[in-house]
């Protein structure tokens, strides 16, 4: 079991390879995000401008542990994909690597509660809802969400809800069994298991 769970080159080389491309993915996400924000404040919804973008954050969390299905590999690949993003100027600053931090492990909770055995599409959709519940803590705590009124942060939370589930529940695992089939990922552990998750 140490065994399978131990990294090797080729996990390495993917979750840096995760790392740049969702950080880029990411970077896009946070001016388009700003970009919703400034059009949505004149109507009072400036805060509902990123919620559309939350399930896209989570994407590198959640392929990470899709594709690579070992302990952690969820978080490190949201983590890294968070520096990556602060290190090409994201305007939020360095505390983006902290909120990748809690998307990360958010994403991953449930599958390390359930011993890292389940990854179908059940598991990951209520994954992707738990992430967000989870992040909106953290986003009440960290990010002053709680001055935002009682309606529109219910509106935020089901539009974040709704965004986890569509890119990171389905999405995703439909990203890495499409690239298992391409053979772009013989010998990760999605490779072996996407037969039987696909039958669930």
């Amino acid at each position: 079991m140490g065994n399978n769970n131990s990294w090797k080159l080729k996990d390495v080389l993917l979750i840096a390879i995760c790392a740049v491309l969702f950080g880029v993915i990411y970077m896009g996400c946070t001016y388009a995000g700003g970009i919703l924000y400034g059009l949505l404040t004149p109507a009072g919804m400036g805060s509902l401008g990123y919620e559309p973008f939350y399930g896209i954050y989570f994407m590198a969390g959640a392929f990470g542990i899709y594709v690579m299905r070992k302990p952690g590999t969820g978080i490190v690949a949201e983590l890294l994909a968070a520096i990556m993003e602060c290190l090409m100027g994201n305007y939020f600053g360095p505390i983006i690597i902290l909120s990748g931090l809690v998307q990360g492990f958010g994403f991953e909770l449930l599958i390390m509660l359930r011993k890292y055995k389940h990854y179908d599409r059940g598991t990951m959709c209520l994954s992707a809802v738990i992430c967000s519940f989870f992040t909106m803590g953290y986003n009440l705590l960290i990010s002053g969400y709680n001055k935002i009124a009682v309606p529109v942060l219910l509106i935020m939370m089901v539009v974040r809800v709704i965004s986890a589930v569509v890119f990171d529940g389905l999405l995703t695992p439909a990203l890495g069994d499409a690239l298992v089939k391409a053979g772009v990922l013989k010998g990760y552990k999605a490779a072996e298991g996407v037969s039987e998750d696909l039958e669930d």
